[in-house]
């Protein structure tokens, strides 16, 4: 390495991992390994090869497992100092902590939640040509490219159209001038971006180097974290830059292993269990019938099922509110195994709670949605009058979480498409004659008692979901001019004056595949804790019209006609289903837009397509709406002839 590199390094270990939780309760994020060895330690193998003599780690959350391995496996040629941060304070309060650690030579800042392999090289001519007051590692493609540069100096760190010519993603990592501590606050808490702003304002210039030939992962979240891991294999496989983070790891014995596994000697395995893509860290223990596929499971966490996200023990993932209901409950947190759900499209987070045979699921909501503090008063309401639905075992609404019964997982959606025609009308039927009971029985028991209800159907929230529609979709992945969004706005509020002179039943709100389960071939219902009063075609347009499964024509007219068996007072169901198909779809479309705009969720992306379909098909027979007609019909087209 040259003589002029920096000999000093400050490497920000002390976030709290929220976007790895539950995870980051187990191990702190810079512990978490990344091919058999810590995240850390492949960042102070960078750093040291690099020429760096010196590093401090800042430390907040969970300090002790790092001090520990720290002082137990120390890195060759290192001086290894800590600061601790009793109240978290920042990259540039960290800093300004760290002015001691500083003298008046140039030293590197780097994130400790990256995979990084890279030659410095870049960045210090950088440094030494224009003696900025810090270089930065660039990306010109991976990541969200929020960074905006020109000739190579960086001119926004909140670029107006991320992703667009001329952006770039900061790879977490700093070649910094000491003369930072003049544009920090002299104490509190201080982001580094603001001090950069400040900076700039004052004439100093902030270098931006994309450096050729390296590899950069960010390990925010367990998505990433995977990625990460398959991302390094292939490098060692290829021969290119990221190769040397790649650890060989002994083939599981006894397992049936594809694709890849980082899974260390000390994880029992059980014959039979097979695994796909997964990690699993120190102690874990896998029987017979595990299925891992794209996982993780944590330290000691006991698996004897399929695992699609990530698995943990109890005491080491759950919070401190969350083990207590546990234990109220009767089950010790560490006898239990947590499996929690992927990212849903919901302010709610579930999870499976697996006791040797017995199971609960763990419903954890925030205050931002007024809907999910009802779910359990809707539960105990709906099962008062023999509604299928899941039964409370216990409520904390203090804590916000409650423990439910188990109703399995399968689903609607995922049955009907391994299943025969007669199979999955049979299975309509049902759940519309439940559907039915809700709309008589539930409406008259609602009434009686003065149940608590989310806002009816009035034109207020047709037009919010009008909104929802045009904002995140006509506008984006729609394409549509000013002049189509204002006559279409015209042409929906037209069917939602219509939907709204209905007569109001009490709805499940969103009736749709992926809330139905079937336990012993009967279902089960969920989700429903935004019922609210409005027209009883709008869930039969839920359930018939869904994206997710795509019924065929002849057989959503058939479930019509079974419906209006069962309910033949009231034929404004049936005479409204296109029009409130129409409303659901728009509806199902904007939110479809929203949530795959957004990290983790971008396979919503998918059911746009279907969508678009099953709306072309309500508006076959809805005359008055040609513009949304004739911009649904543009969409298609470009979607089947591979145009974006």
């Amino acid at each position: 390495m040259r003589r002029n590199a920096p000999s000093k390094a400050f490497i920000l270990a002390a976030g709290f991992g929220t976007r790895m939780l539950p995870l980051s309760r187990d191990l702190p994020k810079p512990m978490m390994p990344l091919w058999g060895r810590p995240i850390l330690e492949h960042v102070l193998l960078l750093l040291r090869n690099w020429g760096v003599r010196d590093v401090l780690i800042n430390a907040h959350h969970r300090p002790g497992e790092l001090v520990r391995w720290a002082a137990g496996r120390p890195v060759a040629g290192l001086r290894v100092n800590f600061s601790f941060e009793p109240e978290i304070l920042g990259t540039g309060g960290a800093l300004r902590r760290a002015a001691w650690f500083l003298d008046k030579r140039p030293f590197w800042l780097i994130n400790a939640d990256v995979a990084a392999d890279l030659d410095p090289a870049p960045l210090l001519r950088a440094f030494a040509r224009a003696r900025p007051l810090a270089a930065l590692w660039l990306h010109p493609s991976l990541g969200p490219r929020t960074v905006s540069m020109e000739n190579g100096l960086v001119t926004s760190f909140h670029a107006p159209v991320p992703g667009s010519e001329g952006t770039f993603t900061f790879c977490g990592l700093h070649l910094l001038s000491p003369r930072i501590l003049d544009y920090l606050p002299a104490e509190g808490f201080a982001g580094i971006v603001p001090a950069y702003e400040r900076a700039t304002k004052r004439g100093e210039r902030i270098a931006g180097v994309c450096v050729p030939d390296s590899f950069w992962a960010d390990l925010g979240t367990p998505r990433q974290y995977l990625d990460a891991h398959a991302a390094v294999r292939q490098a060692r496989l290829d021969g290119k830059p990221g190769g040397r983070l790649f650890a060989r790891m002994p083939r599981p014995a006894g397992a049936r292993v594809q694709g890849w596994a980082a899974i260390p000697c000390s994880v029992r395995i059980a014959a039979g269990c097979r695994i796909e893509n997964a990690v699993a860290w120190e102690g874990a223990r896998l029987g017979p019938r595990t299925r891992i596929t794209d996982a993780i499971v944590g330290r000691d966490a006991v698996v004897n099922e399929p695992v699609r996200f990530l698995a943990g023990r109890g005491d080491r993932v759950l919070d401190d509110a969350e083990q207590k209901a546990l234990q109220q409950y009767g089950w010790p947190a560490a006898q239990a195994t947590v499996l929690p759900f992927g990212p849903r499209g919901s302010a709610r987070a579930f999870a499976r709670i697996r006791r040797g045979s017995q199971s609960l699921i763990l419903v954890r909501y925030d205050s931002a949605r007024a809907e999910n503090a009802l779910q359990v008063p809707h539960t105990r309401f709906l099962a008062r009058f023999g509604f299928p639905v899941p039964a409370v075992r216990l409520d904390q609404p203090a804590a916000r979480l409650a423990l439910l019964e188990d109703a399995g997982d399968r689903c609607l959606r995922d049955v009907v498409l391994c299943s025969r025609p007669n199979r999955i009308e049979l299975l309509y039927e049902r759940i519309l004659d439940q559907a039915a009971r809700l709309h008589e029985t539930g409406t008259r028991r609602a009434q009686q008692e003065h149940l608590p209800l989310m806002q009816p159907f009035t034109p207020k929230l047709y037009r919010w979901e009008r909104e929802l529609f045009v904002t995140h979709f006509l506008r984006n992945a729609g394409r549509a001019s000013a002049g189509e969004i204002r006559r279409i706005r015209r042409e929906l509020a037209g069917i939602a004056a219509r939907l709204n002179r209905a007569p109001r039943v009490l709805l499940h709100r969103d009736l749709q595949s992926s809330n139905i389960l079937l336990k012993r071939g009967l279902p089960v219902f969920i989700d429903f804790q935004g019922m609210r009063f409005g027209p009883a075609a709008y869930d039969l347009a839920s359930l018939l019209c869904d994206p997710y499964v795509a019924l065929p024509e002849p057989l959503q007219e058939k479930l019509l006609r079974h419906y209006a068996r069962r309910r033949p007072s009231d034929p404004s169901a049936i005479r409204l289903f296109r029009p409130a198909a129409v409303e659901r779809l728009a509806q199902a479309l904007g939110a479809y837009g929203q949530l795959s705009a957004q990290p983790g969720l971008e396979s919503f992306a998918r059911f746009i397509p279907p969508a678009l379909r099953l709306l072309r098909r309500a508006l076959g027979r809805s005359p008055a709406l040609p513009v949304l007609a004739a911009v649904t019909e543009r969409l298609l087209s470009r979607e089947s002839s591979g145009r974006r």
